[in-house]
Formats: structure tokens, C-alpha cells, sequence
């Protein structure tokens, strides 16, 4: 099964979707910024699964070129054999992955819908009292993705944003927690100056640091650090490494990721590090990387409607019909998209969290020498499956100390 080509795609959605939500922040983009690209793009294939006709054409275009069965097997694969319990992979991370579906109970669901969520994507598919009780739903709904997120995430859902007219809800929560497979000792641990972008200061932080050995590559105006989680499995065919992204230039990450964004629209994923171009070691005078936690909510919608996914959220031209089993008495259209993201690292290792979703509604090689990698300035951050190549969580770390 080649999953190179969604994987590609999936990887150049990753830095388009980490672009426009960082523009969109203001300031230059110039905040800390945590994302998951794989649990946006579940959440996208869940919506093309009850999506027909041009709606389910456009929701394609936008996950990428690889086609609509190329996307839905990707997805099915990340459900089916990427997110299995680290248990099964001696000390490898703990992973969930959920997908969930509640469609109102005054609709009849298609049961074949139910079906393709069950048996590809792990989906739950639930009746729910969106007309007689929304806010017990938003409940049920938000306390499913506490669950599935180890507690992180308890509020994705706002008050009012289900409401009597809501049609559906469609959710992905995903939740990863990690450790180094060199873990930083906490007694090399120094605080020092981490410089913020344009020209606000700097400030102090306690920065991870060690001497020994590491991933290191040196690129025109940029250096990668790959520090790769334990575990793994060669024969499940999963692994996890967070890529970090350092520019030469202590103002250069907006440029960077313009750079990178650009590079991936054209050339898919090979503007990107992979295991295979960091595979070797190379010695270190130092490298330091400061701690940092960030949690970010973020409403999607107008993001998404500017990467191009428009017809879901007409309440005219909007087409899911293979959602329910009888036409609805109004057509059913998507109305908002709530993403949440925590990221946390530190000298064991990572700990992060990430749920989408989408509310519908009616009518909506020689020894090279010594290197040193002191992130000391705004820098970007993926965390990806090595095996794959899909982005599971991204992010900018413009103030660690906020």
C-alpha cells in the first residue's frame, strides 16, 4: 500500500494550514502557535465521507492532488495501524486516536455512512438531541474529547456553539505522549536568553541542554535538529521524531516558513527533513532548546474557506447527502470549525494533545565537524510519524516563557 502520495499532500496541507493560522494571528505571526495538521485532515475525510458532488470534489482539492481514495486510505491506515497502543511497541509513546460522528436525532442516518466510519476511520457514530437538548450534547460531545485526550482538552466545544439547528457534529481528538530516546539530563538545564522577534526584548528560560551526539543538518539559511522518540516499531511500521527548525536569522521564521510552505506546494514533501536525510550523527559543541507548553484554540473556519474549502459551508450549494438515509427537510451545510492544541516539552520527552471539530447545521558523509544548535530565537516545530511522513502536530515557539 504506497502512501507516499497522500502523505505528500497531507505534509504540504500541514505547512499551508501552520501558514495562514500564524498570518491570520497579526503581528507578523509574531505568537506561539501549536497545530494539528493530521487531526484536521481526519476531520476533513470524515466531512468528505458524507460530502457528494462538487462539495466532495472541493473537500478533496484541499486535502491535495493524491485523489479522495488516496486521502480516505491514508486516513484509514493512521486509524487502523499508526495510533495502536505504544504497549505494543515495548516503551514506545502512548497514543489515542479518536474519531466521533452525532448526527441529530430528528435525521435518519445512512447506515451505509455508518458503516465506512466504523470499519475505515474507528469512528463512533451517535444519535443526539441537538433540537431538545444542546447543551446536555455539548456536553456529551466535549466530555468524549476530555476522555480521549487524557483530560487536556475539556472545553473544544464553546457555549452556544451547539444549538437547536445543529444538524451534526463531526470530531477528531487525538492525544501523544513521548520520551526522548536520549533523554536531557535535568541537571545540565541552564536558564538564559531567548531573543523575541521584532525587536520586543528577550527573555530568560530554562533551556534543555546536552553535548552529545545528535541529528543535525545545515541548510541555506536554516538548521534541523531530529530528536527521535523511543520506541518505534519496524514491523507495525510506526515511529515518532519532533523536527525542529532553527533559522540562521534571529528575525527570519516568518520567512522560513514562507519558504518551507512554498517549497512543499511545489515539491510535496521534499523541501522537508525526513529520517533518511537525518540519519547520521554528528558531534556537538552544544545544543540548547528551551522548555516550552502552549495550549491554542483557534475557530477554522475562515482559514479553511481561505485554503479553498468553500462549498461545505454554503447553505445553498452545500451537498451532504450521504449523510442520512432520507433528504433532510433543509440541506445541511458545515457552519464552524473548533480546533485545540497543547504541546508540552521537556527533558523526558513531549507530551501533546489536538481535537477538530466541525459543527453542521440546517441551512450552513566524511566526519562532519562539531555542530552547535542553540535555539535561542523564534523557531518551528513538527512532530511527525517517521514511517508515513504525516505531520501529527506543528507549531512556531516565538516566547517560551508565556
Amino acid at each position: 500500500m504506497d502512501l507516499s502520495a497522500a502523505a505528500g499532500d497531507e505534509i504540504a496541507f500541514s505547512m499551508r494550514l501552520l501558514g495562514h493560522l500564524a498570518r491570520g494571528q497579526g503581528q507578523g505571526g509574531a505568537q506561539n502557535l501549536a497545530v494539528s495538521p493530521l487531526s484536521f485532515h481526519a476531520a476533513l475525510v470524515l466531512l468528505g465521507a458524507g460530502a457528494r458532488g462538487p462539495t466532495l470534489d472541493q473537500i478533496v482539492a484541499v486535502l491535495g492532488p493524491a485523489g479522495g481514495h488516496a486521502h480516505a486510505t491514508l486516513a484509514s491506515h493512521v486509524a487502523q495501524r499508526v495510533f495502536v497502543s505504544g504497549a505494543l511497541f515495548g516503551d514506545g509513546p502512548t497514543l489515542r486516536f479518536a474519531n466521533g460522528v452525532w448526527i441529530s436525532d430528528a435525521l435518519r442516518p445512512n447506515p451505509d455512512y455508518a458503516r465506512v466510519l466504523a470499519e475505515h476511520y474507528r469512528a463512533e457514530s451517535t444519535s443526539m438531541p441537538f433540537k431538545s437538548s444542546p447543551e446536555e450534547a455539548r456536553s456529551k460531545i466535549n466530555q468524549w474529547v476530555a476522555n480521549a485526550t487524557a483530560g487536556r482538552i475539556t472545553d473544544l466545544l464553546p457555549p452556544d456553539s451547539v444549538r437547536p439547528h445543529t444538524s451534526a457534529v463531526l470530531a477528531n481528538a487525538l492525544y501523544f505522549k513521548g520520551a526522548w530516546s536520549s533523554k536531557f539530563d535535568r541537571a545540565s538545564t541552564v536558564h538564559d536568553t531567548f531573543y523575541l522577534p521584532a525587536s520586543r526584548g528577550h527573555v530568560r528560560v530554562p533551556f534543555m541542554s546536552s553535548t552529545r551526539k545528535q541529528h543535525i543538518v545545515t541548510r541555506q539559511g536554516y538548521k534541523v535538529l531530529r530528536l527521535p522518540y523511543a520506541g518505534g516499531s519496524p514491523i507495525l511500521g510506526v515511529a515518532f521524531a519532533m523536527y525542529i527548525y532553527l533559522p540562521d536569522a534571529f528575525d527570519g521564521l516568518p520567512g522560513l516558513m514562507a519558504r518551507l510552505g512554498s517549497a512543499a506546494d511545489t515539491a510535496g514533501s521534499g523541501m522537508l527533513e525526513t529520517s533518511s536525510t537525518m540519519m547520521s550523527e554528528v558531534p556537538v559543541r552544544r545544543i540548547r532548546v528551551p522548555r516550552f507548553t502552549m495550549s491554542c484554540k483557534t475557530t477554522a473556519r475562515e482559514v479553511l474557506q481561505e485554503l479553498g474549502l468553500t462549498l461545505p459551508f454554503d447553505r445553498v450549494h452545500a451537498d451532504f447527502g450521504e449523510m442520512t438515509a432520507v433528504p433532510p427537510p433543509e440541506p445541511i451545510c458545515a457552519e464552524e470549525v473548533y480546533h485545540q492544541c497543547f504541546v508540552e516539552v521537556n527533558e523526558e520527552g513531549t507530551e501533546a494533545t489536538a481535537a477538530t471539530a466541525v459543527t453542521m447545521a440546517f441551512g450552513c558523509a566524511a566526519a562532519p565537524p562539531p555542530e552547535d544548535f542553540v535555539a535561542d530565537h523564534p523557531f518551528l516545530f513538527l512532530i511527525k510519524e517517521e514511517f508515513t511522513g504525516v505531520v501529527v502536530f506543528a507549531g512556531q515557539v516565538v516566547n517560551p516563557s508565556v
